[in-house]
Formats: C-alpha cells, sequence, structure tokens
C-alpha cells in the first residue's frame, strides 16, 4: 500500500493538468510568457495583495470620477478634472457584491497600503538579487508575512533550492522594515 500523497490536478480546457507549487507547475495562467489572443508575448505579471489593492483603488477611483463628470453633466471639464481628487476613504464600496468582497478583502489582508511603500517593496523583490525568483514567488512573498525563512520555504516550497535560509531571512528582514508599525 502506498503512502505517497496524491498529485493534486486541474481540469483546464477538457485535460487533466498536475499542479504543484513546489515545483512552480502552477497552470498556463502562470506561464512566464503569455500570449494574448492577438498572439502578442507578454511577461507574465502576478500581483501581491498590495498591489492588486492600489490598482483596484485606482480603477475605483476613475469609475468615481466618470460619475461625477456624468452627473455634473456639461461644463467645463478642466474645472472638472481639477476637483477630481478623491482619497482612499472617498472611494465607495461597489454595489456588485463580488467586487464588494473583493474590495473589503484586499483592504483587510494587502500588508502594504500607500503607494510609496508598495513601489519600494516591488523594487525590493525584484532586484538583481532575486532574477532568479518566479513572478509567482515574488508575489508571495510581498502578500504573506513570512518572519523565518523556514516558514517562507514552508508556505512556498519552490523556494527551497533558489535561496538559502540566510538569503531569504536577509531579504524577510528587509521587508519588515516596510510593515506598518
Amino acid at each position: 500500500m502506498s503512502t505517497a500523497r496524491p498529485r493534486p490536478r486541474r481540469l483546464i480546457n477538457g485535460v487533466l493538468e498536475d499542479v504543484d507549487a513546489a515545483e512552480l507547475k502552477l497552470g498556463p495562467e502562470f506561464e512566464l510568457k503569455q500570449i494574448s489572443n492577438d498572439g502578442i508575448e507578454t511577461p507574465l505579471i502576478a500581483l501581491n495583495l498590495s498591489e492588486a489593492r492600489l490598482l483596484m483603488l485606482a480603477a475605483m477611483r476613475q469609475r468615481a470620477r466618470e460619475m461625477r463628470m456624468q452627473q455634473a453633466g456639461a461644463g467645463n471639464f478642466d474645472e472638472k478634472m481639477e476637483q477630481d481628487d478623491i482619497e482612499d476613504d472617498e472611494v465607495p464600496l461597489s454595489s456588485n457584491p463580488v467586487v464588494r468582497k473583493t474590495q473589503e478583502y484586499l483592504e483587510t489582508f494587502a500588508r502594504f497600503k500607500d503607494e510609496q511603500t508598495v513601489s519600494d517593496v516591488e523594487h525590493l523583490l525584484k532586484g538583481p538579487e532575486n532574477a532568479n525568483l518566479h513572478p509567482f514567488e515574488i508575489a508571495q512573498l510581498g502578500s504573506l508575512s513570512c518572519a523565518e525563512a523556514e516558514e517562507a520555504k514552508t508556505l512556498i516550497p519552490s523556494l527551497v533550492d533558489k535561496k538559502s535560509d540566510d538569503e531569504l531571512q536577509t531579504l524577510l528582514d528587509n521587508l519588515h522594515r516596510y510593515d506598518p508599525m
């Protein structure tokens, strides 16, 4: 009798595919090169929760601006654009329950809240010393608040062969410098 755990599988386009985060077998959504419907190849972008939160806030601000402009009707476009600074606390929760739940989730679990910190963390994680990391690993390191290298390697098993414990601990310590107090 075998005691090995069965490998997780996903049904993708009618085909069962093995998935294994330890080997970065995450499915076609996480291939390093993405091919768009029009055949253009672009690099994979994987967002951490803080980046996703900022993008969602920007999209919701834009929608709020557009609604204000529609409600104001015809008038001086430049004046409307000057009055268009919308703070994070002014961004309304969506009436769409899925979008609203996503907003609430990101507000709760996004590790870094302000744009400058998110940018600094992105530069740290995408620095030359981390060039061997997959975008998925970078996104996970930016989202999870791991204190110890062992914890990070447990939660992101593909890091085991990419970073020594000392290298990973240094990276985690540097990330924690950006954590809000």
